[in-house]
């Protein structure tokens, strides 16, 4: 694909020093038929030319050859045909060939570039090279990063990636030169690469063997949410988490705007679905939530949809909302852990590539009431450490709400804290009243070491038969 890209281009070292190419000037016409040609470098000359005279001498042992410079006198004739032959030259333009498309050089601008030096013709390559570091600065032609899969055994598996073209190859001047010399109108020259960063090499170097956790989701194609899952995809893929440290994907992403490729569609706020842009994100949000889950990787910071969407694990989700909520986990296992993310029409995927430390299964979950119209679901987490057969124990938990309704079965308001300072402590920002400290979520966790076959039985809370309203909430 070509891709045209601001203003790309940088000059070799080859590129502003004045070299030409120069024809004999008593046979200028073998210049249009490949005559002899020689590349010179100022501010020493050398010029080639058809010698007047040669005389030989011969020995038994060695024959030497002299040659005689040519008379310095040029007849009214020869001046003619040398210029003659410098018209022909420039008469039909030039046509530059490249991958990146085609630049027609104007009958004009070659013969600015030809010159004769008594009857000698020349190119000035300083003058080729500036022309079409002009035309070809912002011609851009686009590689592939390296792409990452798993195998059916969860090995990492990378695709070549190919690198980027763009203006201008060293020998692209010369290129041209010296077909046009070769009295050849138009020449097809190489744009130089530039190696994209993405590649083998770089997945390489972070260590990452095998795939330890990932999840999918589907939506239906060609919703506006659909725009906003497949940008929040995009700026998160590549992203490494070394050993140690947190990601946030509100930190990573950045406010959702126009300006940065979000859309608006549909929200949650305070129960209630309303326009906003970004809306839809938190299908990715729950989509890494999940990814990290069965990853074993540690949660820092999220929270559930206020109101249950099918198309989500029970309880066992995420949203996010620029401020608050956030989905923030951190790598605790000792190798860099890479964050892929690849989408179809209807789908998004994630995958954490890393090396096998720690793997995360659901083996209980459970449902509480809270208050007249809210349930509390806990789902318990087992996490096995490889390297010593650990089992440790942990919960996440999501709290649901039918849509409209508070908890004690009032009807919700999402302006409400807006225009009421009195208004119940809710978890949204925008509140006068808002309590970071409520956003806490606090797990449990036990440890044993497992010696012999354990059987473990899950408890699984079907979720409510009652489907909410597919909308997308953000």
């Amino acid at each position: 694909m070509i891709r045209r890209q601001g203003q790309r281009w940088a000059s070799s070292p080859g590129f502003g020093r004045r070299t030409g190419f120069f024809v004999g000037a008593t046979a200028l016409a073998m210049a249009l038929a490949g005559g002899l040609f020689l590349l010179r470098n100022e501010p020493a000359p050398e010029i080639l030319s058809v010698p007047a005279t040669t005389t030989t001498t011969s020995t038994s042992t060695t024959t030497t050859t002299t040659t005689v410079a040519p008379t310095t006198t040029l007849s009214a004739l020869e001046i003619q045909k040398a210029q003659e032959g410098l018209a022909a030259l420039a008469a039909n333009g030039f046509l530059v060939l490249s991958e990146a498309g085609a630049q027609m050089v104007s009958a004009e601008e070659v013969r600015s570039w030809l010159s004769l030096d008594g009857l000698v013709l020349q190119v000035d390559v300083s003058l080729v090279s500036a022309f079409l570091e002009q035309s070809f600065a912002d011609v851009f032609v686009t590689g592939n990063d390296v792409w990452l899969s798993a195998t059916e055994d969860g090995s990492l598996e990378t695709s070549l990636s190919k690198p980027d073209q763009v203006c201008c190859h060293p020998d692209m001047a010369g290129q041209v030169a010296g077909r046009l010399l070769d009295g050849l109108s138009y020449g097809t020259v190489d744009l130089r690469q530039e190696d994209r960063h993405y590649s083998p090499e770089w997945v390489a170097q972070t260590g990452s063997t095998h795939l330890i956790g990932e999840f999918t989701t589907y939506y239906p194609a060609g919703r506006p949410r659909v725009t906003n899952i497949h940008r929040i995809a995009e700026l998160t893929r590549y992203t490494v988490v070394e050993p140690g440290d947190s990601f946030s994907l509100n930190d990573h992403v950045g406010r959702r705007t126009i300006e940065n490729g979000f859309v608006a569609d549909g929200s949650i706020v305070y129960g209630v679905m309303v326009q906003a842009v970004g809306g839809g994100i938190s299908q990715f949000a729950t989509t890494m939530f999940n990814a990290a889950f069965f990853a074993g990787l540690e949660f820092e910071s999220y929270q559930s949809h206020s109101i249950y969407f099918r198309r989500y694990p029970y309880g066992r989700e995420a949203t996010i909302s620029w401020g608050w909520p956030d989905l923030k986990f951190k790598n605790i296992t000792p190798y860099p852990v890479i964050i892929w993310t690849s989408v179809t029409p209807d789908s998004v995927t994630v995958q954490l590539y890393s090396q096998p430390w720690v793997t995360g299964q659901q083996t209980a979950q459970w449902s509480t009431s809270v208050g007249v119209e809210c349930t509390k679901v806990t789902t318990e987490r087992s996490r096995t450490w490889q390297e010593t057969g650990a089992i440790t124990i942990d919960h996440v938990t999501a709290k649901y709400r039918p849509e409209g309704l508070n908890c004690d079965g009032t009807l919700s308001d999402p302006e409400a804290c807006l225009f009421d300072p009195e208004a119940p402590v809710e978890l949204d920002p925008r509140c006068p009243n808002y309590d970071l400290s409520t956003t806490t979520t606090t797990t449990t966790t036990t440890t044993t070491t497992t010696t012999t076959t354990t059987t473990t039985t899950t408890t699984t809370t079907e979720p409510p038969a009652t489907p909410t309203t597919e909308l997308p909430a953000e």
